[in-house]
């Protein structure tokens, strides 16, 4: 069996991959799997680090508006999808599934011009642009959530399984993981993750309520990014035992299990990683992410009282310290939080998406 996977531009489109390919891995060994991915570093790093053969094509992103570089797009475009077929000619795949993200496009329509099956796998709740073009192309689509399936016409086959969350991040929760970074497992913990890149804003109005969080004998886990941690990383001489900053998190894993309530970005990842390790959150989800996707992502859970939302708009340090203390301070609405987000945290993903393309492809 041959598979061929496409997605690109940020981790949300590869990891979901990498998850899914794992499990396939593990149903069938002697299974051939290879990427289609875009040209920049951060894919090829997060597909070279996973191990996997990949190749790239050198699309660029669909324009908003009329401008010039549509012409560049276009001519992109078009040689992207002649290198896609020159690739499925070569590694003769029996599926592509792509997961997301303007990469994935010429691959399926090389894919479909090929009479080559295609599946999709969609993390947000509300499509991307990709998708929505692409799913008439495709024989099935994965759903990461039920609220998706009203942006797709009848004709297309959609299978709800939730976002493929990586194994080896649920392997490495574990009790003592609060001593991995240095924190105090008798005390409650904050953890404050704005991306992987971080996030200005949210650094900048945790810097104001920091002091006064640590005073109330709460511990700070703080991811910045790695831009911004040298602007903030003095802030942890206010409280070194209790405020922990630091530019990014390797073991996210051992960070979920560390934390108490976590203040997050409502990327698609992001928000299923969080629902299935069962953390509290408030989500600030990104203003500027296209169709305000974040939003809808973080609306499933909000909407069945599973996760606090606080909008950009809304954002203001005070409102967020007192939402963690709300929540911290109150046993009974955090487990009630805990067991409604059990609900929406799937682990099997992966594993249902794979068992399906192995029974209809496998052959």
């Amino acid at each position: 069996m041959r598979i061929l996977f496409t997605g690109g531009g940020t981790g949300g489109h590869l990891y979901p991959a990498i998850a899914v390919a794992r499990e396939i891995e593990a149903r069938r060994p002697e299974t051939k799997i290879m990427f289609i991915i875009g040209n920049r570093d951060i894919e090829k790093q997060i597909i070279g680090n996973a191990g996997y053969s990949f190749d790239t094509v050198p699309v660029a992103g669909l324009p908003r508006k009329l401008t010039p570089k549509i012409v560049t797009f276009i001519i992109k475009l078009k040689l992207s999808v002649m290198k896609s077929m020159m690739i499925l000619r070569k590694f003769k795949p029996s599926v592509i599934l792509a997961t997301g993200g303007y990469v994935s496009g010429p691959p399926v329509i090389a894919g479909r011009l090929m009479r080559i099956p295609v599946c999709i796998q969609e993390q947000n709740s509300f499509p991307g642009i990709t998708t929505k073009k692409l799913a008439r192309f495709s024989d099935t689509v994965f759903l990461g959530f039920k609220d998706a399936g009203r942006f797709f016409s009848r004709n297309v086959k959609t299978i709800v399984t939730g976002n493929p969350v990586r194994a080896e991040l649920l392997d490495t929760i574990t009790e003592d993981s609060s001593a991995e970074f240095g924190l105090d497992p008798d005390l409650k913990t904050v953890l404050i993750v704005g991306g992987s890149q971080g996030s200005a804003m949210m650094n900048a109005g945790m810097s104001e309520i920091a002091g006064e969080l640590a005073d109330n004998d709460i511990q700070i886990l703080w991811q910045t990014g790695a831009g911004e941690f040298g602007t903030w990383e003095h802030l942890s001489d206010y409280s070194a035992e209790k405020i922990k900053i630091v530019p990014y998190l390797d073991n996210m894993g051992a960070a979920y299990s560390a934390a108490d309530v976590i203040v997050s970005r409502a990327g698609a990842m992001a928000v299923a990683e969080i629902a299935a390790c069962g953390i509290p959150a408030i989500f600030i989800p990104l203003a500027t992410a296209a169709e305000n996707h974040q939003e809808y992502n973080a609306s499933s859970l909000v909407s069945k009282g599973a996760a606090v939302m606080i909008t950009e708009k809304e954002f203001m340090p005070e409102k967020l310290k007192s939402e963690i203390m709300g929540i911290l301070n109150d046993p009974e609405k955090c487990a009630d939080m805990k067991e409604k987000l059990s609900h929406f945290g799937r682990t099997d993903a992966a594993g249902v998406i794979a068992e399906t393309i192995i029974e209809q492809y496998g052959n």
